[in-house]
């Protein structure tokens, strides 16, 4: 592999606390863990100890591509953050997955990926000019903002550097810092708290290479075909606007090699703030507190996310904390006197300014909420916990987007995965949606029907079983297949937003092509890859995270869990487009039967069942769990059974 196509064939190695900066080969590496996601496992399973906490100088952080970013390939061009995670609970293996021009500027630089290790002596950003690097005093960017950070870059390093940073959250340590770029790129998972233990305010990089490409022509026809694909009724989703009063859309902000973007786009208020939104997480934050505090819709939806942004809060965490109060204020566990924040208040702008400051600023209760919703509540008592535990998982992730009780299949993603399995969430959830749409308009909004989303289940989820709601059979395999190729995608790394494309209305039968993204990757680094390869990756992703996660305390069917609220409180009602278009919450069902499952739970011995097919399709042993040495073999991860089997870990 030493003609280098799509890849670089270099890593920047760079010590914060020595200064030293070495270029090294990434051959051994990317022939076998690809880039992204997979690469960054690889990477963590050498470099950071099991013994070390997120926030101190050995952990490692990790800026990955893929061998599809920085090429013409269709939105192709994202990349991962990684480094232990200071908001995983307990501290974990974690990473971040976002967009924007970044990620493309490693690879015009001439990299497959950038290690930072160490801490710098002061606060510090990194330049990145091709070969030429250099650790810079940041003592001027101290406790700028996100926006006012990379306006500042920008303006002494040119408009073409594509600027990472953090916010004054991310200086501050908390643990659900975030860390941004340009594009509306952000990436959560604590990176921005990694940043900040290191000193490290930003990474400015400006590229002039070209990333070279093995087949153009069979390239430039398979962009042609993708794009053709998702026309219509496949980017339904990314195109609906947030339905937020009082904004009206300036300009699309689409990431690298991107032909038209997605509803990420630039904002107006008409407070007069100009922001990127989206519609997700982001943008709805703050809306149902505001609706209800206000009776309606007002400017303090868009200013609380915009407050965050700028101070590099994850939205996220920040929507889990303010359940987390407001529950344990209706329930006379927590008041405004205690806290010093205005609970009572919750929807208002003094409310949220309130909450901001603290946290950021580590000022009274806020210093414990800069702990995350999971940490704060164990402080606070066994009662108050298992009222965050109603709306997060153990680990401090939200337990319930796109949850179990209504997507069976879903309930293994969030068992199995370490932190938010949001993408993995997406691709059953979101298909399955625009059957919803299908179902609930006549027609007018989508076209996927029953007998086309049975055709995608049999062709990309392993059986028609698969959405049929009345029963949990056929979800274990469809998981198996889902998380495989999802952790495949993130290792490319590809756009949860357009890939895979499992319907279109560009073929007859509406059935799209979840083989796209492994034919780019042939198109551009003229390495073959079938389908079955494709998936096999990420089956070496997903057993490569597993032994992380093991060596790290979570060991097999023991934490394979689901919050106790899935057995035991029926789903009545769905926030989002699902509420908002199907509140009946009806699904397919056997044959042509629809079915609702409005207050229905997930059966205990559904879920444990689906663990044991689930198991079974894996090869892990059934009964605890544990992986198995022969197929980590087989997998080319034999460098991780030494370790596992020392600690009892192998079956």
């Amino acid at each position: 592999m030493s003609n280098f196509y799509g890849w670089t064939g270099s890593l920047l190695n760079i010590d914060l606390s020595s200064g030293n900066i070495e270029k090294t080969s990434s051959e051994d590496h990317i022939r076998d863990f690809i880039g992204g996601r997979l690469l960054a496992s690889r990477i963590y399973w050498d470099e950071v100890p099991e013994n070390i906490g997120a926030l101190d100088p050995e952990n490692v952080l990790m800026l990955i591509p893929g061998p599809l970013t920085g090429t013409p390939s269709t939105a192709c061009s994202r990349w991962v953050i990684s480094a232990k995670s200071p908001h995983s609970y307990p501290d974990q293996y974690g990473f971040g997955n976002g967009g924007g021009f970044f990620g493309a500027e490693i690879k015009r630089a001439g990299y497959d990926g950038i290690i930072i290790r160490g801490k710098a002596k002061n606060l510090s950003y990194i330049l990145i000019e091709d070969d030429k690097i250099e650790i810079k005093d940041a003592a001027g960017l101290k406790e700028l903002d996100t926006s006012r950070t990379m306006e500042k870059l920008k303006s002494i390093h040119g408009s073409a550097s594509r600027p990472l940073c953090i916010g004054p959250a991310g200086e501050n340590l908390i643990r659900f810092a975030i860390a941004a770029t340009d594009q509306g790129g952000s990436f959560s998972n604590g990176m921005g708290a990694v940043m900040g233990s290191k000193y490290l305010k930003a990474v400015v990089i400006k590229g002039s290479k070209k990333v070279k490409i093995a087949h153009p022509d069979q390239l430039k026809k398979l962009n042609h075909k993708i794009r053709n694909f998702r026309e219509g009724q496949n980017q339904i989703l990314s195109v609906t606007e947030p339905m937020i009063q009082g904004i009206e859309k300036t300009k699309g902000t689409p990431c690298y090699s991107c032909p038209s973007g997605c509803v990420r786009s630039y904002f107006k208020h008409s407070s007069g703030k100009e922001e990127i939104r989206q519609t997700c997480a982001a943008a709805f934050m703050y809306l149902p507190w505001d609706k209800k505090y206000n009776e309606e819709s007002t400017e303090n939806s868009f200013l609380a996310t915009s407050l965050c942004d700028r101070n590099g809060l994850c939205t996220a965490e920040m929507s889990n904390i303010m359940y987390w109060l407001n529950n344990c204020y209706e329930k006379g566990l927590l008041t405004d006197e205690e806290t010093g924040i205005p609970i009572s208040k919750i929807g208002s702008l003094e409310f949220i300014e309130t909450l901001v400051d603290k946290i950021v600023n580590k000022k009274g209760f806020g210093e414990l909420l800069a702990q995350g919703t999971r940490r704060a509540s164990i402080e606070k008592g066994k009662t108050v916990e298992a009222e965050a535990l109603n709306h997060i998982r153990p680990s401090g992730y939200v337990a319930d987007a796109y949850g179990g009780r209504l997507f069976f299949t879903n309930a293994l993603f969030y068992a199995t995965e370490n932190r938010n399995p949001i993408i993995q969430l997406h691709e059953f959830s979101f298909t399955v949606l625009k059957w919803m749409l299908w179902h609930t308009t006549d027609g007018t909004m989508s076209q996927l029907n029953t007998e086309n989303l049975k055709k995608i289940a049999k062709r990309a989820w392993g059986g028609e079983k698969a959405v049929d709601f009345t029963t949990s059979e056929g979800k274990a395999h469809a998981a198996f297949i889902i998380q495989n190729r999802e952790h495949a995608k993130e290792s490319m790394v590809a756009c949860d937003r357009f890939y895979p494309l499992l319907d279109t209305d560009k073929t007859e039968d509406g059935v799209g092509d979840p083989s796209l993204v492994p034919q780019l990757f042939e198109a551009v680094t003229g390495e073959k890859m079938s389908e079955d390869d494709y998936y096999k990756m990420g089956e070496r992703s997903m057993n490569l995270q597993r032994a992380i996660m093991g060596r790290e305390g979570k060991i097999g069917r023991a934490h394979d869990n689901i919050n106790e609220f899935n057995f035991t409180e029926g789903k009545e009602i769905e926030e989002g487009m699902i509420g908002l278009f199907n509140p009946d919450l009806e699904f397919p069902g056997t044959g042509n039967e629809i079915i609702s499952r409005r207050g229905k739970v997930l059966e205990r011995t559904d879920f444990e069942k689906m663990k044991d097919e689930y198991y079974a399709f894996r090869r892990w042993d059934i009964k605890t769990g544990l992986q198995n040495k022969d197929r980590l073999n087989d997998l080319k991860l034999s460098f991780v059974t030494n370790a596992l089997e020392k600690k009892g870990f192998l079956k």
